[in-house]
């Protein structure tokens, strides 16, 4: 029971941290926020899916001239740089279209029914009632990572530090707090491995299924699942396999024959494989991988902010390490262990086969590391299985609590002196591209409090400088708590109720 009640307060804690960086977060800086929500609106309104081409709703259009967004808009930059008046008034634009429309059905289906409910609500209202919805849904990934502790390596004490872990990931809160598909995509990938690790053929079937009408990307996840039939579990993953492809088949099928990919997604449209394969050799494989590891530790959303290089490098270190401690575990021929690692190699190599596929197209050859917040429960669990394998037994505790001060280090820095001070005009990008951290001093002397007045442009008016302080502070109560989690060396108290052997727990 005790156990219960820690995982019930860690998952709250994603849901203060989640709440936050929904509120915090401006008007379409996630990353392509108002094609997936125009998506939604289109359906909701005209009660079917809209082309790629087709323009976005006209207050969404309106939006895009008064607030900064990527691509189709303004930075902020310059939009801070402008007088009140100007930028009262608007730019104008060219037209902005629903290219989310290449995505899986899924997700927008649902939010299509749940953005009804918004009623009277200004954009801003709408907008921020989804990302609590996406929040809500993405947190499923907090009780299933401790699921997936449990089988690997089977100890819940490990699990719950592997939860707490989740919960202070920088990765899941640039990704499920605005309105997009990744929220989903969080949720069922933390249930297929899960479900996979556990060999339930029927729930398995149902939730690749389901995963593969969110995100064509968890096509990545049959090959490790592939991997079962060469095991006695070939039955059931026959089974699974045959499930997932009865309910989304459909989909791919289509997409197949409309647009010659089995994707659909709009660079590897572009890019026949004759073309792919063409550019391997030219293509650049290093720079791809640094723009895969940056976005995935940390990213200023659409903006592509970073913080100081030396932290992706530290961070390199320490996920280094881990893979070592992973290493070991593979050398013991732990089977769960190597399943782990399968499906985050996997969809680790499906981010690189995208870069190389906008590379063939002409476009940057980035691997988009941010797309593997679907595996975030599967690359948690192999963090901390993998320092504890390769600390002293006396001090193994000590790897959960150095990672997870690690990841709540950055995701500060980050959010606090980089991604909102830039928000909201404290600070900008010098004239060779390069962006300072905000100073103490500029947060101290009334800073503060005018970042969070900024934060509140565009969003409903009950969303004030005092709502914002009090989600400041519960974000920073749930970080703690989630960190207090690792280091506790009391969890005896809960340990006794959870006869697990330590031998056992060691596979």
């Amino acid at each position: 029971m005790r156990i219960r009640r820690w995982l019930l307060v860690l998952w709250l804690c994603f849901l203060a941290r989640g709440a936050f960086y929904a509120c915090a977060l401006p008007l379409w800086e996630g990353f392509d926020e108002y094609a997936h929500y125009a998506r939604i609106e289109y359906l909701a309104a005209e009660g079917h899916e809209p082309s790629r081409d087709a323009p976005v709703p006209k207050d969404v259009a309106n939006s895009l001239a008064h607030v900064p967004a990527h691509d189709v808009g303004i930075s902020f930059d310059e939009y801070w740089k402008r007088p009140e008046a100007e930028r009262a008034s608007g730019i104008p634009l060219p037209q902005a279209t629903i290219y989310e429309a290449q995505q899986p059905p899924l997700f927008y289906w649902l939010f299509a029914a749940l953005y009804r409910l918004t009623g009277s609500f200004s954009l801003g209202g709408r907008v921020l009632f989804l990302r609590l919805l996406s929040v809500v849904v993405a947190s499923a990934a907090v009780p299933l990572t401790f699921g997936i502790g449990r089988c690997v390596p089977g100890d819940a004490v490990w699990a719950l530090r592997a939860a707490a872990l989740t919960v202070v990931l920088p990765l899941p809160f640039y990704t499920a707090t605005h309105v997009s598909n990744e929220c989903l995509a969080i949720a069922l990938g933390s249930a297929v491995v899960w479900l996979t690790l556990r060999r339930a053929a029927i729930p398995l079937g149902l939730a690749l299924g389901l995963a593969l009408l969110t995100k064509a990307y968890f096509l990545a996840f049959i090959p490790p699942i592939g991997l079962l039939l060469f095991t006695p579990s070939r039955k059931k993953m026959v089974a699974a396999l045959a499930g997932a492809a009865a309910i989304s088949g459909w989909w791919y099928w289509h997409t197949w024959n409309t647009t010659g990919s089995l994707t659909g997604h709009n660079v590897l449209v572009g890019s026949s494989l004759e073309r792919i394969v063409h550019a391997i050799p030219h293509f650049p494989l290093i720079k791809a991988l640094d723009f895969g590891w940056t976005t995935f530790i940390w990213t200023g959303n659409w903006s592509f902010l970073q913080v100081r290089s030396w932290m992706y490098r530290a961070m390199g270190v320490v996920v280094l390490i881990s893979l070592c401690g992973v290493g070991r575990w593979l050398w013991r021929r732990n089977g769960e262990i190597a399943l782990l690692a399968a499906f985050v190699g996997c969809f680790a190599a499906a981010c690189v086969y995208l870069g190389l596929g906008s590379f063939a197209a002409g476009a940057s050859p980035g691997a988009s590391g941010w797309y593997a917040c679907c595996a975030i429960a599967a690359f948690a669990v192999l963090l901390t299985a993998g320092w504890r394998a390769v600390l002293p037994r006396r001090f193994e505790s000590a790897g959960p609590a150095f990672l997870a001060i690690a990841f709540s280090a950055i995701d500060l820095f980050g959010t606090f002196f980089y991604s909102l001070p830039y928000y909201t005009g404290l600070i900008s990008h010098t004239h060779n591209g390069g962006l300072p951290a905000c100073r103490l001093p500029q947060l101290a002397n009334g800073g503060f409090f005018t970042m969070l007045h900024r934060l509140t442009l565009g969003k409903p008016g009950w969303l004030g400088v005092s709502v914002m302080v009090l989600l400041c502070i519960l974000w920073g109560i749930a970080t703690v708590f989630a960190i207090c989690v690792t280091i506790s060396t009391k969890i005896g108290v809960y340990q006794a109720n959870v006869k697990v052997s330590t031998t056992n727990s060691r596979g």
